[in-house]
Order: C-alpha cells, then sequence, then structure tokens
C-alpha cells in the first residue's frame, strides 16, 4: 500500500460513511487528489501499451518505411487508450461492488473516496475525446504521405476511424455497461486482440499502406504477453473475483492449470518473436542472442510463479512481466533495426 493510500484509508471510510448518513464529502489535500489519479492511470501498466507501437515500428523499419511522426501519434494513442481502460476498470469494479474490502490489490481512490464517479465520468468522456482527436490526426498524418495504397485513401481513413471508435469502446466496456466483458471470461481475449493484434497489424499498415503477413505473427506474438499480464492479475484475485460472481480465465481454469496457460503464453510468445524476427530478413547471430536473453525476466517471473504456492501473492510478479513484455518490444526493434 503506497503511502497515499495509508494516509487517506480513514479518511475514505469516514466519507462512504458520512455520504450514507447525508453528511458532507471528506476534505483531501491536492496531493492526495493527485496521488490517485495517478494511481488510477496504473503508470506500471502503460508501457505495455506502448508496445505493440515499437513493434509496428520494427515492422517498418525493416522494409524502409519508418517514420517518427507516426510513431509518435501512434504511442501517445495507445498509452491514452490504456488510461480509459484503467480508469473504466476503477469505475465499473466500484459500481459492481468488486472494489470492497475483500480486495487483494491496492486500495484504488475511488474505493477510498477520493475521487467521486462525477469526476471519472468526466475523465473518461474528456479523455476519449481527446484520444479520438489523436486517432483522427494518426489516420491523416499517416496516409497523407508516404507508400502508393492500394485502393481509396477516403475508405482506408474511413476504416481505422471506426477501428479507432471501436478500441475506445473495448477500453470502456471492459468492466462498464449492463454486461461487461471483463466480468464473463473474455479480459484476456480482448486485450489481445486490441493491444497485440490491432496495435500491430494496424500500426505496421499506418507505415505500410498494405497487409504485411509478419505483421499478422508479430501481432499474435505480442498479443500472448499482453494476456499473461492480464493471467498474473486475475490469478491473484482469482478467489475473491469467483465469490464475487467475476469470471475470467484465472478463476475458470483454476489452480495449477492457470499457471500451465500462463507458462504457455509466454513461452509461445517467446518463439512466435523468434520468428517474426526472422521473417523481417534479421541474419546477425548476435540479434537472435540478444531477443533470447530478453526473455530472461519471463523466464524469472515463470520460475518464481511456480514456486509461489498462494496466487495472492502474484501481485509482485505483474511488474516484471508487464516489462518484460516492453523488453522484448524494445530488442526486437533494436535488432531488426540493426541486424
Amino acid at each position: 500500500m503506497s503511502a497515499w493510500e495509508v494516509e487517506t484509508a480513514d479518511k475514505g471510510r469516514d466519507a462512504g460513511r458520512g455520504a450514507a448518513q447525508g453528511g458532507g464529502a471528506a476534505r483531501f489535500t491536492p496531493a492526495q487528489r493527485r496521488g490517485a489519479w495517478v494511481q488510477a492511470c496504473r503508470l506500471r501498466t502503460l508501457p505495455l501499451a506502448a508496445a505493440g507501437s515499437l513493434v509496428a515500428a520494427a515492422i517498418a523499419t525493416s522494409q524502409g518505411e519508418f517514420r517518427w511522426e507516426v510513431l509518435l501519434l501512434m504511442l501517445v494513442t495507445s498509452v491514452a487508450l490504456q488510461v480509459i481502460a484503467n480508469f473504466a476498470d476503477d469505475y465499473g469494479d466500484l459500481k459492481s461492488g468488486l472494489d470492497d474490502d475483500s480486495r487483494v490489490g491496492p486500495r484504488r481512490g475511488m474505493q477510498l473516496g477520493i475521487i467521486t464517479e462525477r469526476a471519472m465520468r468526466r475523465a473518461l468522456v474528456g479523455l476519449c475525446a481527446a484520444t479520438f482527436v489523436v486517432g483522427v490526426a494518426l489516420v491523416a498524418v499517416s496516409l497523407s504521405r508516404g507508400p502508393a495504397l492500394t485502393g481509396s485513401s477516403v475508405a482506408a481513413a474511413v476504416a481505422f476511424v471506426a477501428l479507432g471508435v471501436a478500441c475506445i469502446a473495448a477500453a470502456i466496456l471492459y468492466t462498464m455497461g449492463k454486461r461487461p466483458y471483463g466480468y464473463v471470461g473474455l479480459g484476456d481475449l480482448m486485450s489481445f486482440v486490441f493491444f497485440g493484434l490491432v496495435a500491430v497489424v494496424g500500426g505496421s499498415f499506418l507505415y505500410l499502406h498494405r497487409f504485411a503477413p509478419v505483421s499478422l505473427v508479430a501481432g499474435v506474438a505480442l498479443g500472448l504477453p499482453v494476456a499473461a499480464v492480464m493471467n498474473v492479475n486475475n490469478m491473484r484475485d482469482a478467489r475473491a473475483d469467483a465469490a464475487k460472481g467475476k469470471r475470467t480465465v484465472a478463476n475458470m481454469l483454476g489452480d495449477p492449470a492457470m499457471r500451465v496457460y500462463e507458462t504457455a503464453l509466454l513461452a509461445a510468445s517467446a518463439a512466435l518473436f523468434v520468428a517474426s524476427a526472422a521473417m523481417c530478413g534479421m541474419r546477425a547471430p548476435w540479434g537472435y542472442a540478444l531477443l533470447v536473453a530478453s526473455f530472461v525476466p519471463w523466464g524469472r517471473v515463470l520460475w518464481a510463479m511456480w514456486r509461489t504456492p498462494d496466487p495472492e501473492r502474484f501481485d509482485r510478479l505483474m511488474k516484471p512481466t508487464s516489462m518484460g513484455s516492453v523488453l522484448v518490444a524494445i530488442v526486437f526493434l533494436l535488432v531488426v533495426a540493426l541486424g
């Protein structure tokens, strides 16, 4: 639990009791409010959201079509989508009753009463609007120059804007709405699709203006560890989620099958990243050696996972799983560009 959580936990409880009794809301300092919003962004998840942009850039680099402006706009868009998903997760979990005192993970700003429902709704609306604008700019910049586009540029632009809207909707509906897909066991799949396949296949198209077969292989390679990060989080909360009716792959599989699933995700990803590097034309032995070395953090995560009896202690494995995935994406870009 962070310092701001310790400092504000009692105030959060008092705020809840005061609201129930018709009293005023507790007052929090600006530092506490900033801390709550920073925590709601979940900074440790943001680098992984950017990994798709790096992998797409690697594919573009291998074919001589890399452009800095496309990368920068893609990074902003992908990180903003992750923040939307994180905000929606906080809002949806609180509204559904999942964020109560029985929750295994750290207490959140909404749970403590620092961030109100109205404030979170306004933040979501504003962030969705800003993300849409940046996404449209990304499509416009991408299609305005670069390789000749097969087919209509207008049709391509409309298709990508629609895809952007779908990405925003997917980020929101993870835990919000009448039937959030994150509560019926589809969280891993949707993360795999949008932060893996869509990010890499769609991202590489914005550079190349055509479909590249390697983007599909690399998209799967990245989508698997994204799902693995989701699974680590769900393994930690498996018992609590099941008791509250939230279905995830982790609590549907049970232990030890959920650990086997995690192992398979990361092992398959490693193999596909090597295959993607070969498809990008990398021939240098040092490049393959460096890429294989980047898988070591995943190996350490799996070793610790199998040696930890209680999944509720898996919180400490989330950061190395996520950052290990980002490391692989960075190394993949490096070796493809130089190898």
